[in-house]
């Protein structure tokens, strides 16, 4: 009998707790309420300025990253744009007629944005676990001395975690500026799991 009682508490548990994530996924997959998860997580000076600006590397936000960069760039809001080089092939360019590398087409983008090729600056590429703090700490190592004010461009659910890494890897004579490339609600990051996100944050923060 207590054997038979306790095969249905367990069950009754795993019911609550499926019951508990199925109310989760349902309510996270409003708009608004992911919006509102999310807040915390953005950071985001609209006026940004500094010496240049970093962008981070990233799938299809990558290319809203770079809008905004070169946006930076065309208002006069700093003088230049530094990306990570990435030898990855990526998709086929008919002007070309060839693979480009992922490197290729984001230097092919920002010349379609008017961002000249001597505007641009490449670091060489970095493998990391920890993507963002392996791009941070490069950053650090390559970054020019002149540099004082650096722009931080990423997509808005990333921007306390970037930031937190930049802060942490550059020298303290470096001012970090948090530019988001768009709204949480414009990304292609919007449907992208919360949770992970503030995981992330809370191992950056023990390891950064």
């Amino acid at each position: 009998m207590r054997g038979v009682l306790g095969q249905r508490h367990k069950l009754d548990y795993v019911f609550s707790f499926a019951a508990c994530l199925l109310i989760l996924m349902a309510v996270s997959s409003s708009s608004s309420v992911r919006s509102w998860l999310a807040e915390p997580l953005v950071l985001h000076e609209e006026n940004a300025r500094g010496d240049c600006c970093y962008v981070l590397a990233g799938g299809c936000a990558l290319w809203e990253r770079l809008d905004a960069a070169a946006d930076l760039v065309q208002t006069g809001r700093v003088g230049s744009i530094i990306l990570m080089k990435d030898n990855t092939l990526g998709q086929f360019s008919y002007k070309a007629n060839t693979s480009w590398t992922r490197t290729q087409w984001a230097a092919d983008y920002l010349a379609w944005r008017g961002i000249a090729a001597d505007r641009i600056r490449w670091i060489p590429q970095s493998e990391g676990f920890l993507g963002t703090l392996t791009e941070a700490r490069a950053v650090a190592k390559y970054l020019p001395k002149s540099v004082r004010t650096l722009v931080v461009v990423s997509s808005a659910p990333h921007m306390r975690r970037s930031v937190l890494a930049f802060r942490r890897s550059l020298p303290a004579v470096v001012r970090v500026v948090p530019h988001a490339a768009t709204s949480f609600a414009m990304s292609c990051e919007m449907y992208n799991p919360i949770w992970l996100e503030y995981l992330k944050l809370l191992v950056y923060f023990m390891v950064a």
